[in-house]
Formats: structure tokens, sequence, C-alpha cells
């Protein structure tokens, strides 16, 4: 065998690195808007919102949690500005809260968000397989259609991630001007009935079939905008680049939904709530048809694939990083953080998701379960009620993080204890209300899914478990739990020191 060939091997076996310096601050904004599927949210959740949710004050939901998220994220862009890593908010519980708790958190987000992919998936391939019949006459399963998709993203994402940025922008930028089109065509025509703005007034919150489902959506509507975190490594200036892309994706997300939310209920006024019952799916297709052109309408069709496609693929990645992560960190199979050694991309993570992803089609699909109503609804309030109580355990380490490295100024006091604590307390207020709502969104007697809070509870304790075990057993393993790969910009103060490696580590 050629020494050049042992040197491929070799390289292929230790390269363990991101490219670092190969994403662009326009990726990170692109990446997260996938992630976030605007025209999936608008064209699905928020009628159901309407109908079942919080009903007039859907829009106001929206608002409501663009401000939440913002708070949280004052916080979290803070730590974004001293933290890179991969592993995102399970680094920052780490930094904040201790090994055990990062552990636990890290493990419920990483089930959280490899959860999505396949329940995006869901609603990808009922879609195309209605496309097929529709447009060429064939009849193909609906997990026939996921499971490409899947096997698609995979092999996209085998490649460097600016190819995942190319291919989800045009797409991306294709389904918000039309969704802006529809929006404005009907606020500027006056809907149904001319303006209302009586639809802003809180009162409207008390009139809502079940708020909390209401909220379950628009929070939802977000799951993912950590994006900008989780590529920190793979950034340009990410000290700078990962805390602007987190409130622009959150601003410019809130406004745009809550925009869509209003345009919605205006343009069919007063019957918005029945419309929405009796359309659901087809509700913005319908104002497609009522406000605009012909042309438009179709469009939609094809673009709700795409939308389907990029939050999946969107999510595909970030499940595979945080696996990477803990792979890297010796937590999970050494494997799983290796890089291939020309894309640098998490190739054995990104593998391992994916089969993941289409086990989990399969299961649904061999018990006749429905796409939308059950892949696509079960598993997301799993998603939301895991990602929202991590969010709440990063606020929390926010405060202890800087509680140890100390706050300078006013600004500080601001940024690291009052915004987290806000942040902290709104999103148990939201995880109450989930958690009280579950029965009526899922249906009461549908118990593996009533017991969704016991699942984020228990994966979360099989992660603090796990830590303590290996503090006990495997000191070396242990210490690697949620270290900082590249600190170099961090001041002295802040600095977590690297944990010693063992040799036979």
């Amino acid at each position: 065998m050629s020494t050049t060939t042992n040197q491929k091997r070799s390289a292929a076996e230790t390269s363990t690195d991101l490219m670092k310096g190969s994403i662009r601050f326009l990726t990170i904004v692109l990446m997260v808007t996938a992630a976030a599927a605007p025209l999936v949210v608008v064209s699905t959740y928020i009628p159901i919102s309407y109908a079942y949710g919080s009903g007039f004050a859907t829009a106001l939901t929206y608002v409501s949690a663009t401000l939440i998220l913002l708070v949280f994220s004052v916080g979290f862009a803070q730590m974004a500005k001293r933290i890179t890593a991969a592993g995102a908010f399970y680094n920052f519980t780490t930094q904040g809260l201790g090994k055990p708790l990062g552990l636990g958190a890290g493990w419920t987000v990483m089930a959280a968000y490899s959860m999505i992919v396949p329940a995006i998936s869901g609603g990808f391939g009922y879609f195309a397989s209605h496309m097929l019949e529709l447009y060429l006459g064939w009849s193909v399963p609906w997990w026939i259609c996921s499971i490409a998709a899947i096997a698609l993203m995979w092999l996209i994402s085998y490649f460097e991630v600016t190819v995942a940025g190319r291919v989800l922008g045009a797409a991306l930028t294709l389904e918000i001007i039309v969704i802006f089109i529809i929006a404005t065509a009907v606020i500027v025509q006056g809907g149904a009935q001319g303006q209302m703005p009586e639809v802003f007034s809180p009162a409207q919150f008390l009139a809502a079939p079940a708020i909390g489902i209401g909220f379950f959506f628009a929070f939802w509507s977000w799951i993912g905008f950590e994006t900008t975190a989780i590529y920190g490594e793979e950034t340009t200036d990410p000290k700078k680049a990962v805390p602007r892309a987190t409130y622009i994706a959150v601003i410019t997300l809130g406004v745009f939904y809550s925009f869509a939310a209003y345009a919605g209920i205006v343009g069919f006024g007063d019957e918005t709530m029945s419309q929405a019952e009796s359309l659901l799916g087809d509700y913005f297709f319908v104002l497609a048809e009522m406000y605009t052109w012909q042309p438009i309408r179709i469009l939609l069709d094809f673009l709700v694939l795409t939308s389907f496609f990029a939050c999946a693929f969107a999510f595909h990645n970030n499940a595979s990083r945080y696996l990477y992560s803990m792979g890297r960190d010796h937590i999970l199979p050494r494997s799983l953080g290796r890089t291939h050694p020309r894309h640098k991309s998490p190739f054995v993570a990104n593998g391992v998701q994916a089969a993941v992803a289409i086990v989990v089609v399969a299961l649904f699909a061999l018990a006749g379960a429905d796409p939308l109503l059950q892949l696509g609804t079960w598993l997301p309030i799993f998603c939301t009620a895991g990602v929202v109580f991590v969010q709440l355990l990063v606020s929390l380490a926010v405060i202890a993080y800087f509680n140890k490295v100390g706050r300078h100024s006013a600004g500080d006091w601001w940024k690291t204890l009052v915004a987290p604590v806000v942040g902290a307390l709104a999103q148990a207020v939201v995880l109450v209300l989930l958690v009280i709502y579950i029965p009526f969104l899922a249906g009461a007697d549908v118990t593996v899914v009533n017991l969704i809070p016991v699942y984020v509870a228990a994966i979360t304790l099989a992660g603090v478990g796990f830590a303590l075990y290996l503090r006990k057993r495997h000191v070396s393993r242990y210490d690697r739990i949620g270290t900082i790969y590249d600190e170099e910009e961090l001041p002295d103060v802040m600095a977590v020191p690297l944990p010693h490696h063992d040799a036979k580590d």
C-alpha cells in the first residue's frame, strides 16, 4: 500500500475539526430561516392556531412570542460572544450549571432536534405524494417520499455546509416573497370587512379557544433559532456574527409571522375561526385564490414542498452537530466526532441522524399513522416541550455563568441577570401552558402523547445520571463534557480551561 494511501486513511480516521470560517453571516441567517420554515408555519400552523389555539389573538400571540424570545436572546447572545461551540445549548448549560445538567440539557435538545427531522419529513411526504398524484398521476405512498427526502438530506450534508446554504437560499427567498405578496394583497384590499386592529388587544387572549395551544404553535414556529450558535465554529468572526444573526432571526421572523397572521384574520374577518376549522391547511391557499392570481396559487403547491424539505434539512444538520459534539467530547461513540477529511462535514453523525429519522418514519408508517395529524403533530409536541425546557435552563445558565465571571457595568446587569430572569420566567409559563394543554392538542385518550413531559424529564435525568456515572467511573471522559474548543478570543477571566486528556482516552 502506498504512502499516499496511508496518509489519506490516517486523515480520515483523525479528522475531527469543522471547516472554520467557511460560513458567512448570510448563510447563518438562511439556515435559521430555513429551520423556521415560514411557508410551513403560515400555511399549516397559523390556521390551526386560528381554529383551536389563540383564535383572533393569534397575531398578538406571535408578537408576544417575539418579545419573549428577544428577551431570551439577550442572555443567549452574551454567552455566544464568549463561547463558540457546535453544541450551543449543551455547551452553554455546561459552562453555567455544571457538567451533569449540561449533559442532561444536551441529550434533551439532541433528542428533540433529532425527532423534528422525521416529523417534518412526514409533512413533506404527505404533500409530495399528493403532488405526484395531482400533476403526474403517480400513486406513491407518503413514507417513500419521506424516506427519499431524508436520503437526499444525507447526501447533500455529506459535503460542505455552504452547499446547504446555496440549496436553501433560492427556494427560501421565493417562498418569503410569495407569502409577503399574499399577505400584502389581503391587507391592501381590506380583506373581508376592513382592517381589524382590535385583534391586538390583550382582551383577545381571554376569548381564545386554548391560549396554551396558541403559544405552542408560536414557539414551535421558532424552534431552531439557536442554529446561529450551532454553526459558530464554522463561521467567520463568530463572536460578532452569531449574536447579530440571532437578533435578526428573532425579530425578522417575528415581524413576518405577526404580519402574516394578521393578514389571515383580515382575509376572512369575523369568519376566521370557522373558516380555519373547515379549511385548515388550505386556508392561505384559498386566500391566495381570493386576493391574488392563479399562478401564485399554483406556485404555493410547489413551494410548500421546498419549505418542508428546507426545514427538515436544517434540523438534520442541527441534530447531526449535537451528535458530533458529543462524539468529539467522547460522551457518545467517538466515531460520531469524526469529520470528512476534505469537506470537514460531520459525515458520520449525518449518517446516524439520517438512519434514525428513516427508522422513525418507517415505524409510524408500519403503524398506519397519519403523516400530518400524528407523525407531524405528536413529535413536534415533544420537540417543543424539550427545547423550551432547555431554553429555560440556558437562561439560568447565563445567570450562573456571569455570577462566576463577574459583571462590570449596568448594561452587564441587564444583559446577564435581568433579561435572563425574565426570559426564564416566560419560558416557564409557556412550558406550564403547554403541559396543561397537551391532552387538548393530542386527544385526552392518547396516553403515549400525554406522557410527553415524562419523556422530557426522563431524557434529562438520564443525561444527568450518565454524567454522574462518568464522574465516578471515567473521570477523563467526565472532564470532557461541554468542552470548548475555540477560546482564543475569550478574556482570561472568562476562559474555561480545557480538560486534561489521558493518553489512553
